[in-house]
């Protein structure tokens, strides 16, 4: 794996704040240990050039990458991200989403509330978010389960997901493209052992980055993005 990792912050609600910690569920996944099995191709789109790969990791839930490449700011690509509240406009299964707790623009809290089909119950998360750009103009957003106290009580009608993690990365490749990396992993909760669970983690452990870059694709060129301007961005040299 690649790129900055971010410290486990432990501490009260006040610690997280402080600390500017936020996290995304946009996806599930990130920074695993270190694995032994291969990285296999489980999907690719020919028209767009994304990839999506899904790797096993032992009795723990496999991860997954998705590599594309888009014409866009980076603005407008962080500019998605940073807004909680349309996730289900282009987040696999997000039913709902929305931030619960900012420390800063580029840190936060986010509670999501993620689809399944039925008659299994839905799932929720409370993610904490970071987002931060490195000397090479390649942009981070990092993301894990936050703790409890920092949103809602869990809903008896939902699972209420606590092991996942995820990372986006955007990478300017010149004349305004930008590789895009989505990686991650996420235990759904529940009883895994049931075999619609079963049969559902092992379609959306690819389904799901696939959906959500094409989504972000489709997102980052409506003019509210397209147009976005973010003091804490910076764009790459024309």
């Amino acid at each position: 794996m690649h790129g900055a990792r971010v410290p486990k912050w432990r501490g009260g609600r006040s610690a997280w704040l402080r600390a500017g910690l936020f996290a995304g569920l946009l996806g599930v996944g990130a920074s695993p240990a270190a694995q032994t099995d291969a990285w296999v191709e489980r999907a690719r789109q020919n028209d767009t050039g994304t990839v999506v790969w899904v790797r096993e990791r032992g009795a723990a839930p496999p991860e997954f990458r998705a590599v594309t490449r888009i014409q866009a700011r980076l603005s407008a690509l962080a500019a998605v991200l940073l807004d909680p509240g349309n996730m289900p406009q282009w987040v696999y299964r997000t039913r709902h989403a929305r931030s619960v707790a900012m420390s800063s623009p580029t840190s936060g809290v986010a509670f999501v509330v993620s689809g399944m089909p039925g008659p299994l119950d839905d799932r929720e998360s409370l993610v904490a978010w970071r987002l931060w750009q490195d000397g090479s103009g390649r942009i981070t957003m990092q993301g894990e389960a936050a703790p409890a106290e920092l949103g809602p009580a869990p809903d008896p009608r939902r699972v209420r997901m606590t092991n996942f993690a995820s990372r986006w990365q955007f990478q300017p490749l010149g004349n305004g493209v930008v590789e895009v990396t989505f990686e991650g992993h996420a235990d759904f909760g529940g009883n895994l052992n049931l075999p619609l669970v079963r049969d559902f983690v092992r379609q959306a452990i690819w389904l799901a980055p696939l959906h959500t870059v094409d989504g972000l694709r489709r997102m980052a060129a409506m003019p509210r993005y397209r147009d976005a301007q973010l003091a804490f961005i910076r764009e790459p040299a024309a």
